[in-house]
């Protein structure tokens, strides 16, 4: 295989990854300023620069828009997954924190995916799936706490992972739609202490 042949897949994908991405950031940027609602498609496009096909291969729906602020937030775990040598207990406190830290720095942008995205079925659906996402990513770190004796072998895996994902989306919800505010990292550390109780080993 000669070398640009192994190359131009890879620069294809870049490619096509920062298409969709300015596609999103114009799209958010038009959300807040205007409002979900005002905002159409083709309003999109001309923000982004591009095409209405090139924004339906990206996105099926305009809807599809509200569920990429949490497959990007996913996506920017796995590079602080692969930095985690220490215990699991450590690693899942690291990474629920980066979420929180990163949706509190987006809090406008999160209270509007949450507040739109609650009041659309097929939304709600597809934030779902990112959900199954981060609880496949939690999941294996359970899985590698219980095999170096760390945590609970008693405890099913795939049960602790969805109490951590369920506990972690429901403090995301009450805090952008809440009207008592509350600082959500430390609320996110308290969460997780509680489900250690049951998962660590004595």
């Amino acid at each position: 295989m000669k070398i640009e042949e192994a190359v131009e897949p890879g620069r294809r994908a870049r490619k096509k990854a920062q298409t969709r991405r300015t596609i999103y950031e114009a799209a958010t940027g038009l959300f807040l300023a205007r409002g979900y609602e005002a905002v159409t498609v083709d309003d999109v496009c001309r923000a982004a620069d591009v095409a209405k096909g090139t924004f339906f291969l990206h996105f099926p729906t305009k809807d599809a828009l509200l569920a990429e602020y949490g497959r990007l937030a996913t996506e920017e775990l796995e590079p602080l997954l692969a930095t985690q040598r220490g215990a699991s207990v450590a690693t899942l406190r690291n990474v629920l924190r980066a979420l929180a830290g990163r949706a509190e720095r987006h809090s406008e942008l999160v209270r509007l995916t949450v507040r739109e995205t609650m009041a659309r079925p097929a939304a709600m659906a597809q934030s779902t799936a990112q959900g199954r996402t981060l609880g496949e990513l939690l999941l294996a770190i359970v899985r590698r706490g219980q095999a170096a004796g760390e945590l609970r072998r008693s405890v099913v895996p795939e049960v602790a992972a969805a109490v951590l994902v369920g506990a972690y989306f429901a403090l995301v919800n009450a805090w952008a739609t809440g009207e008592q505010p509350f600082d959500l990292t430390e609320a996110v550390d308290h969460a997780l202490k509680i489900v250690l109780q049951g998962l660590r080993k004595d």
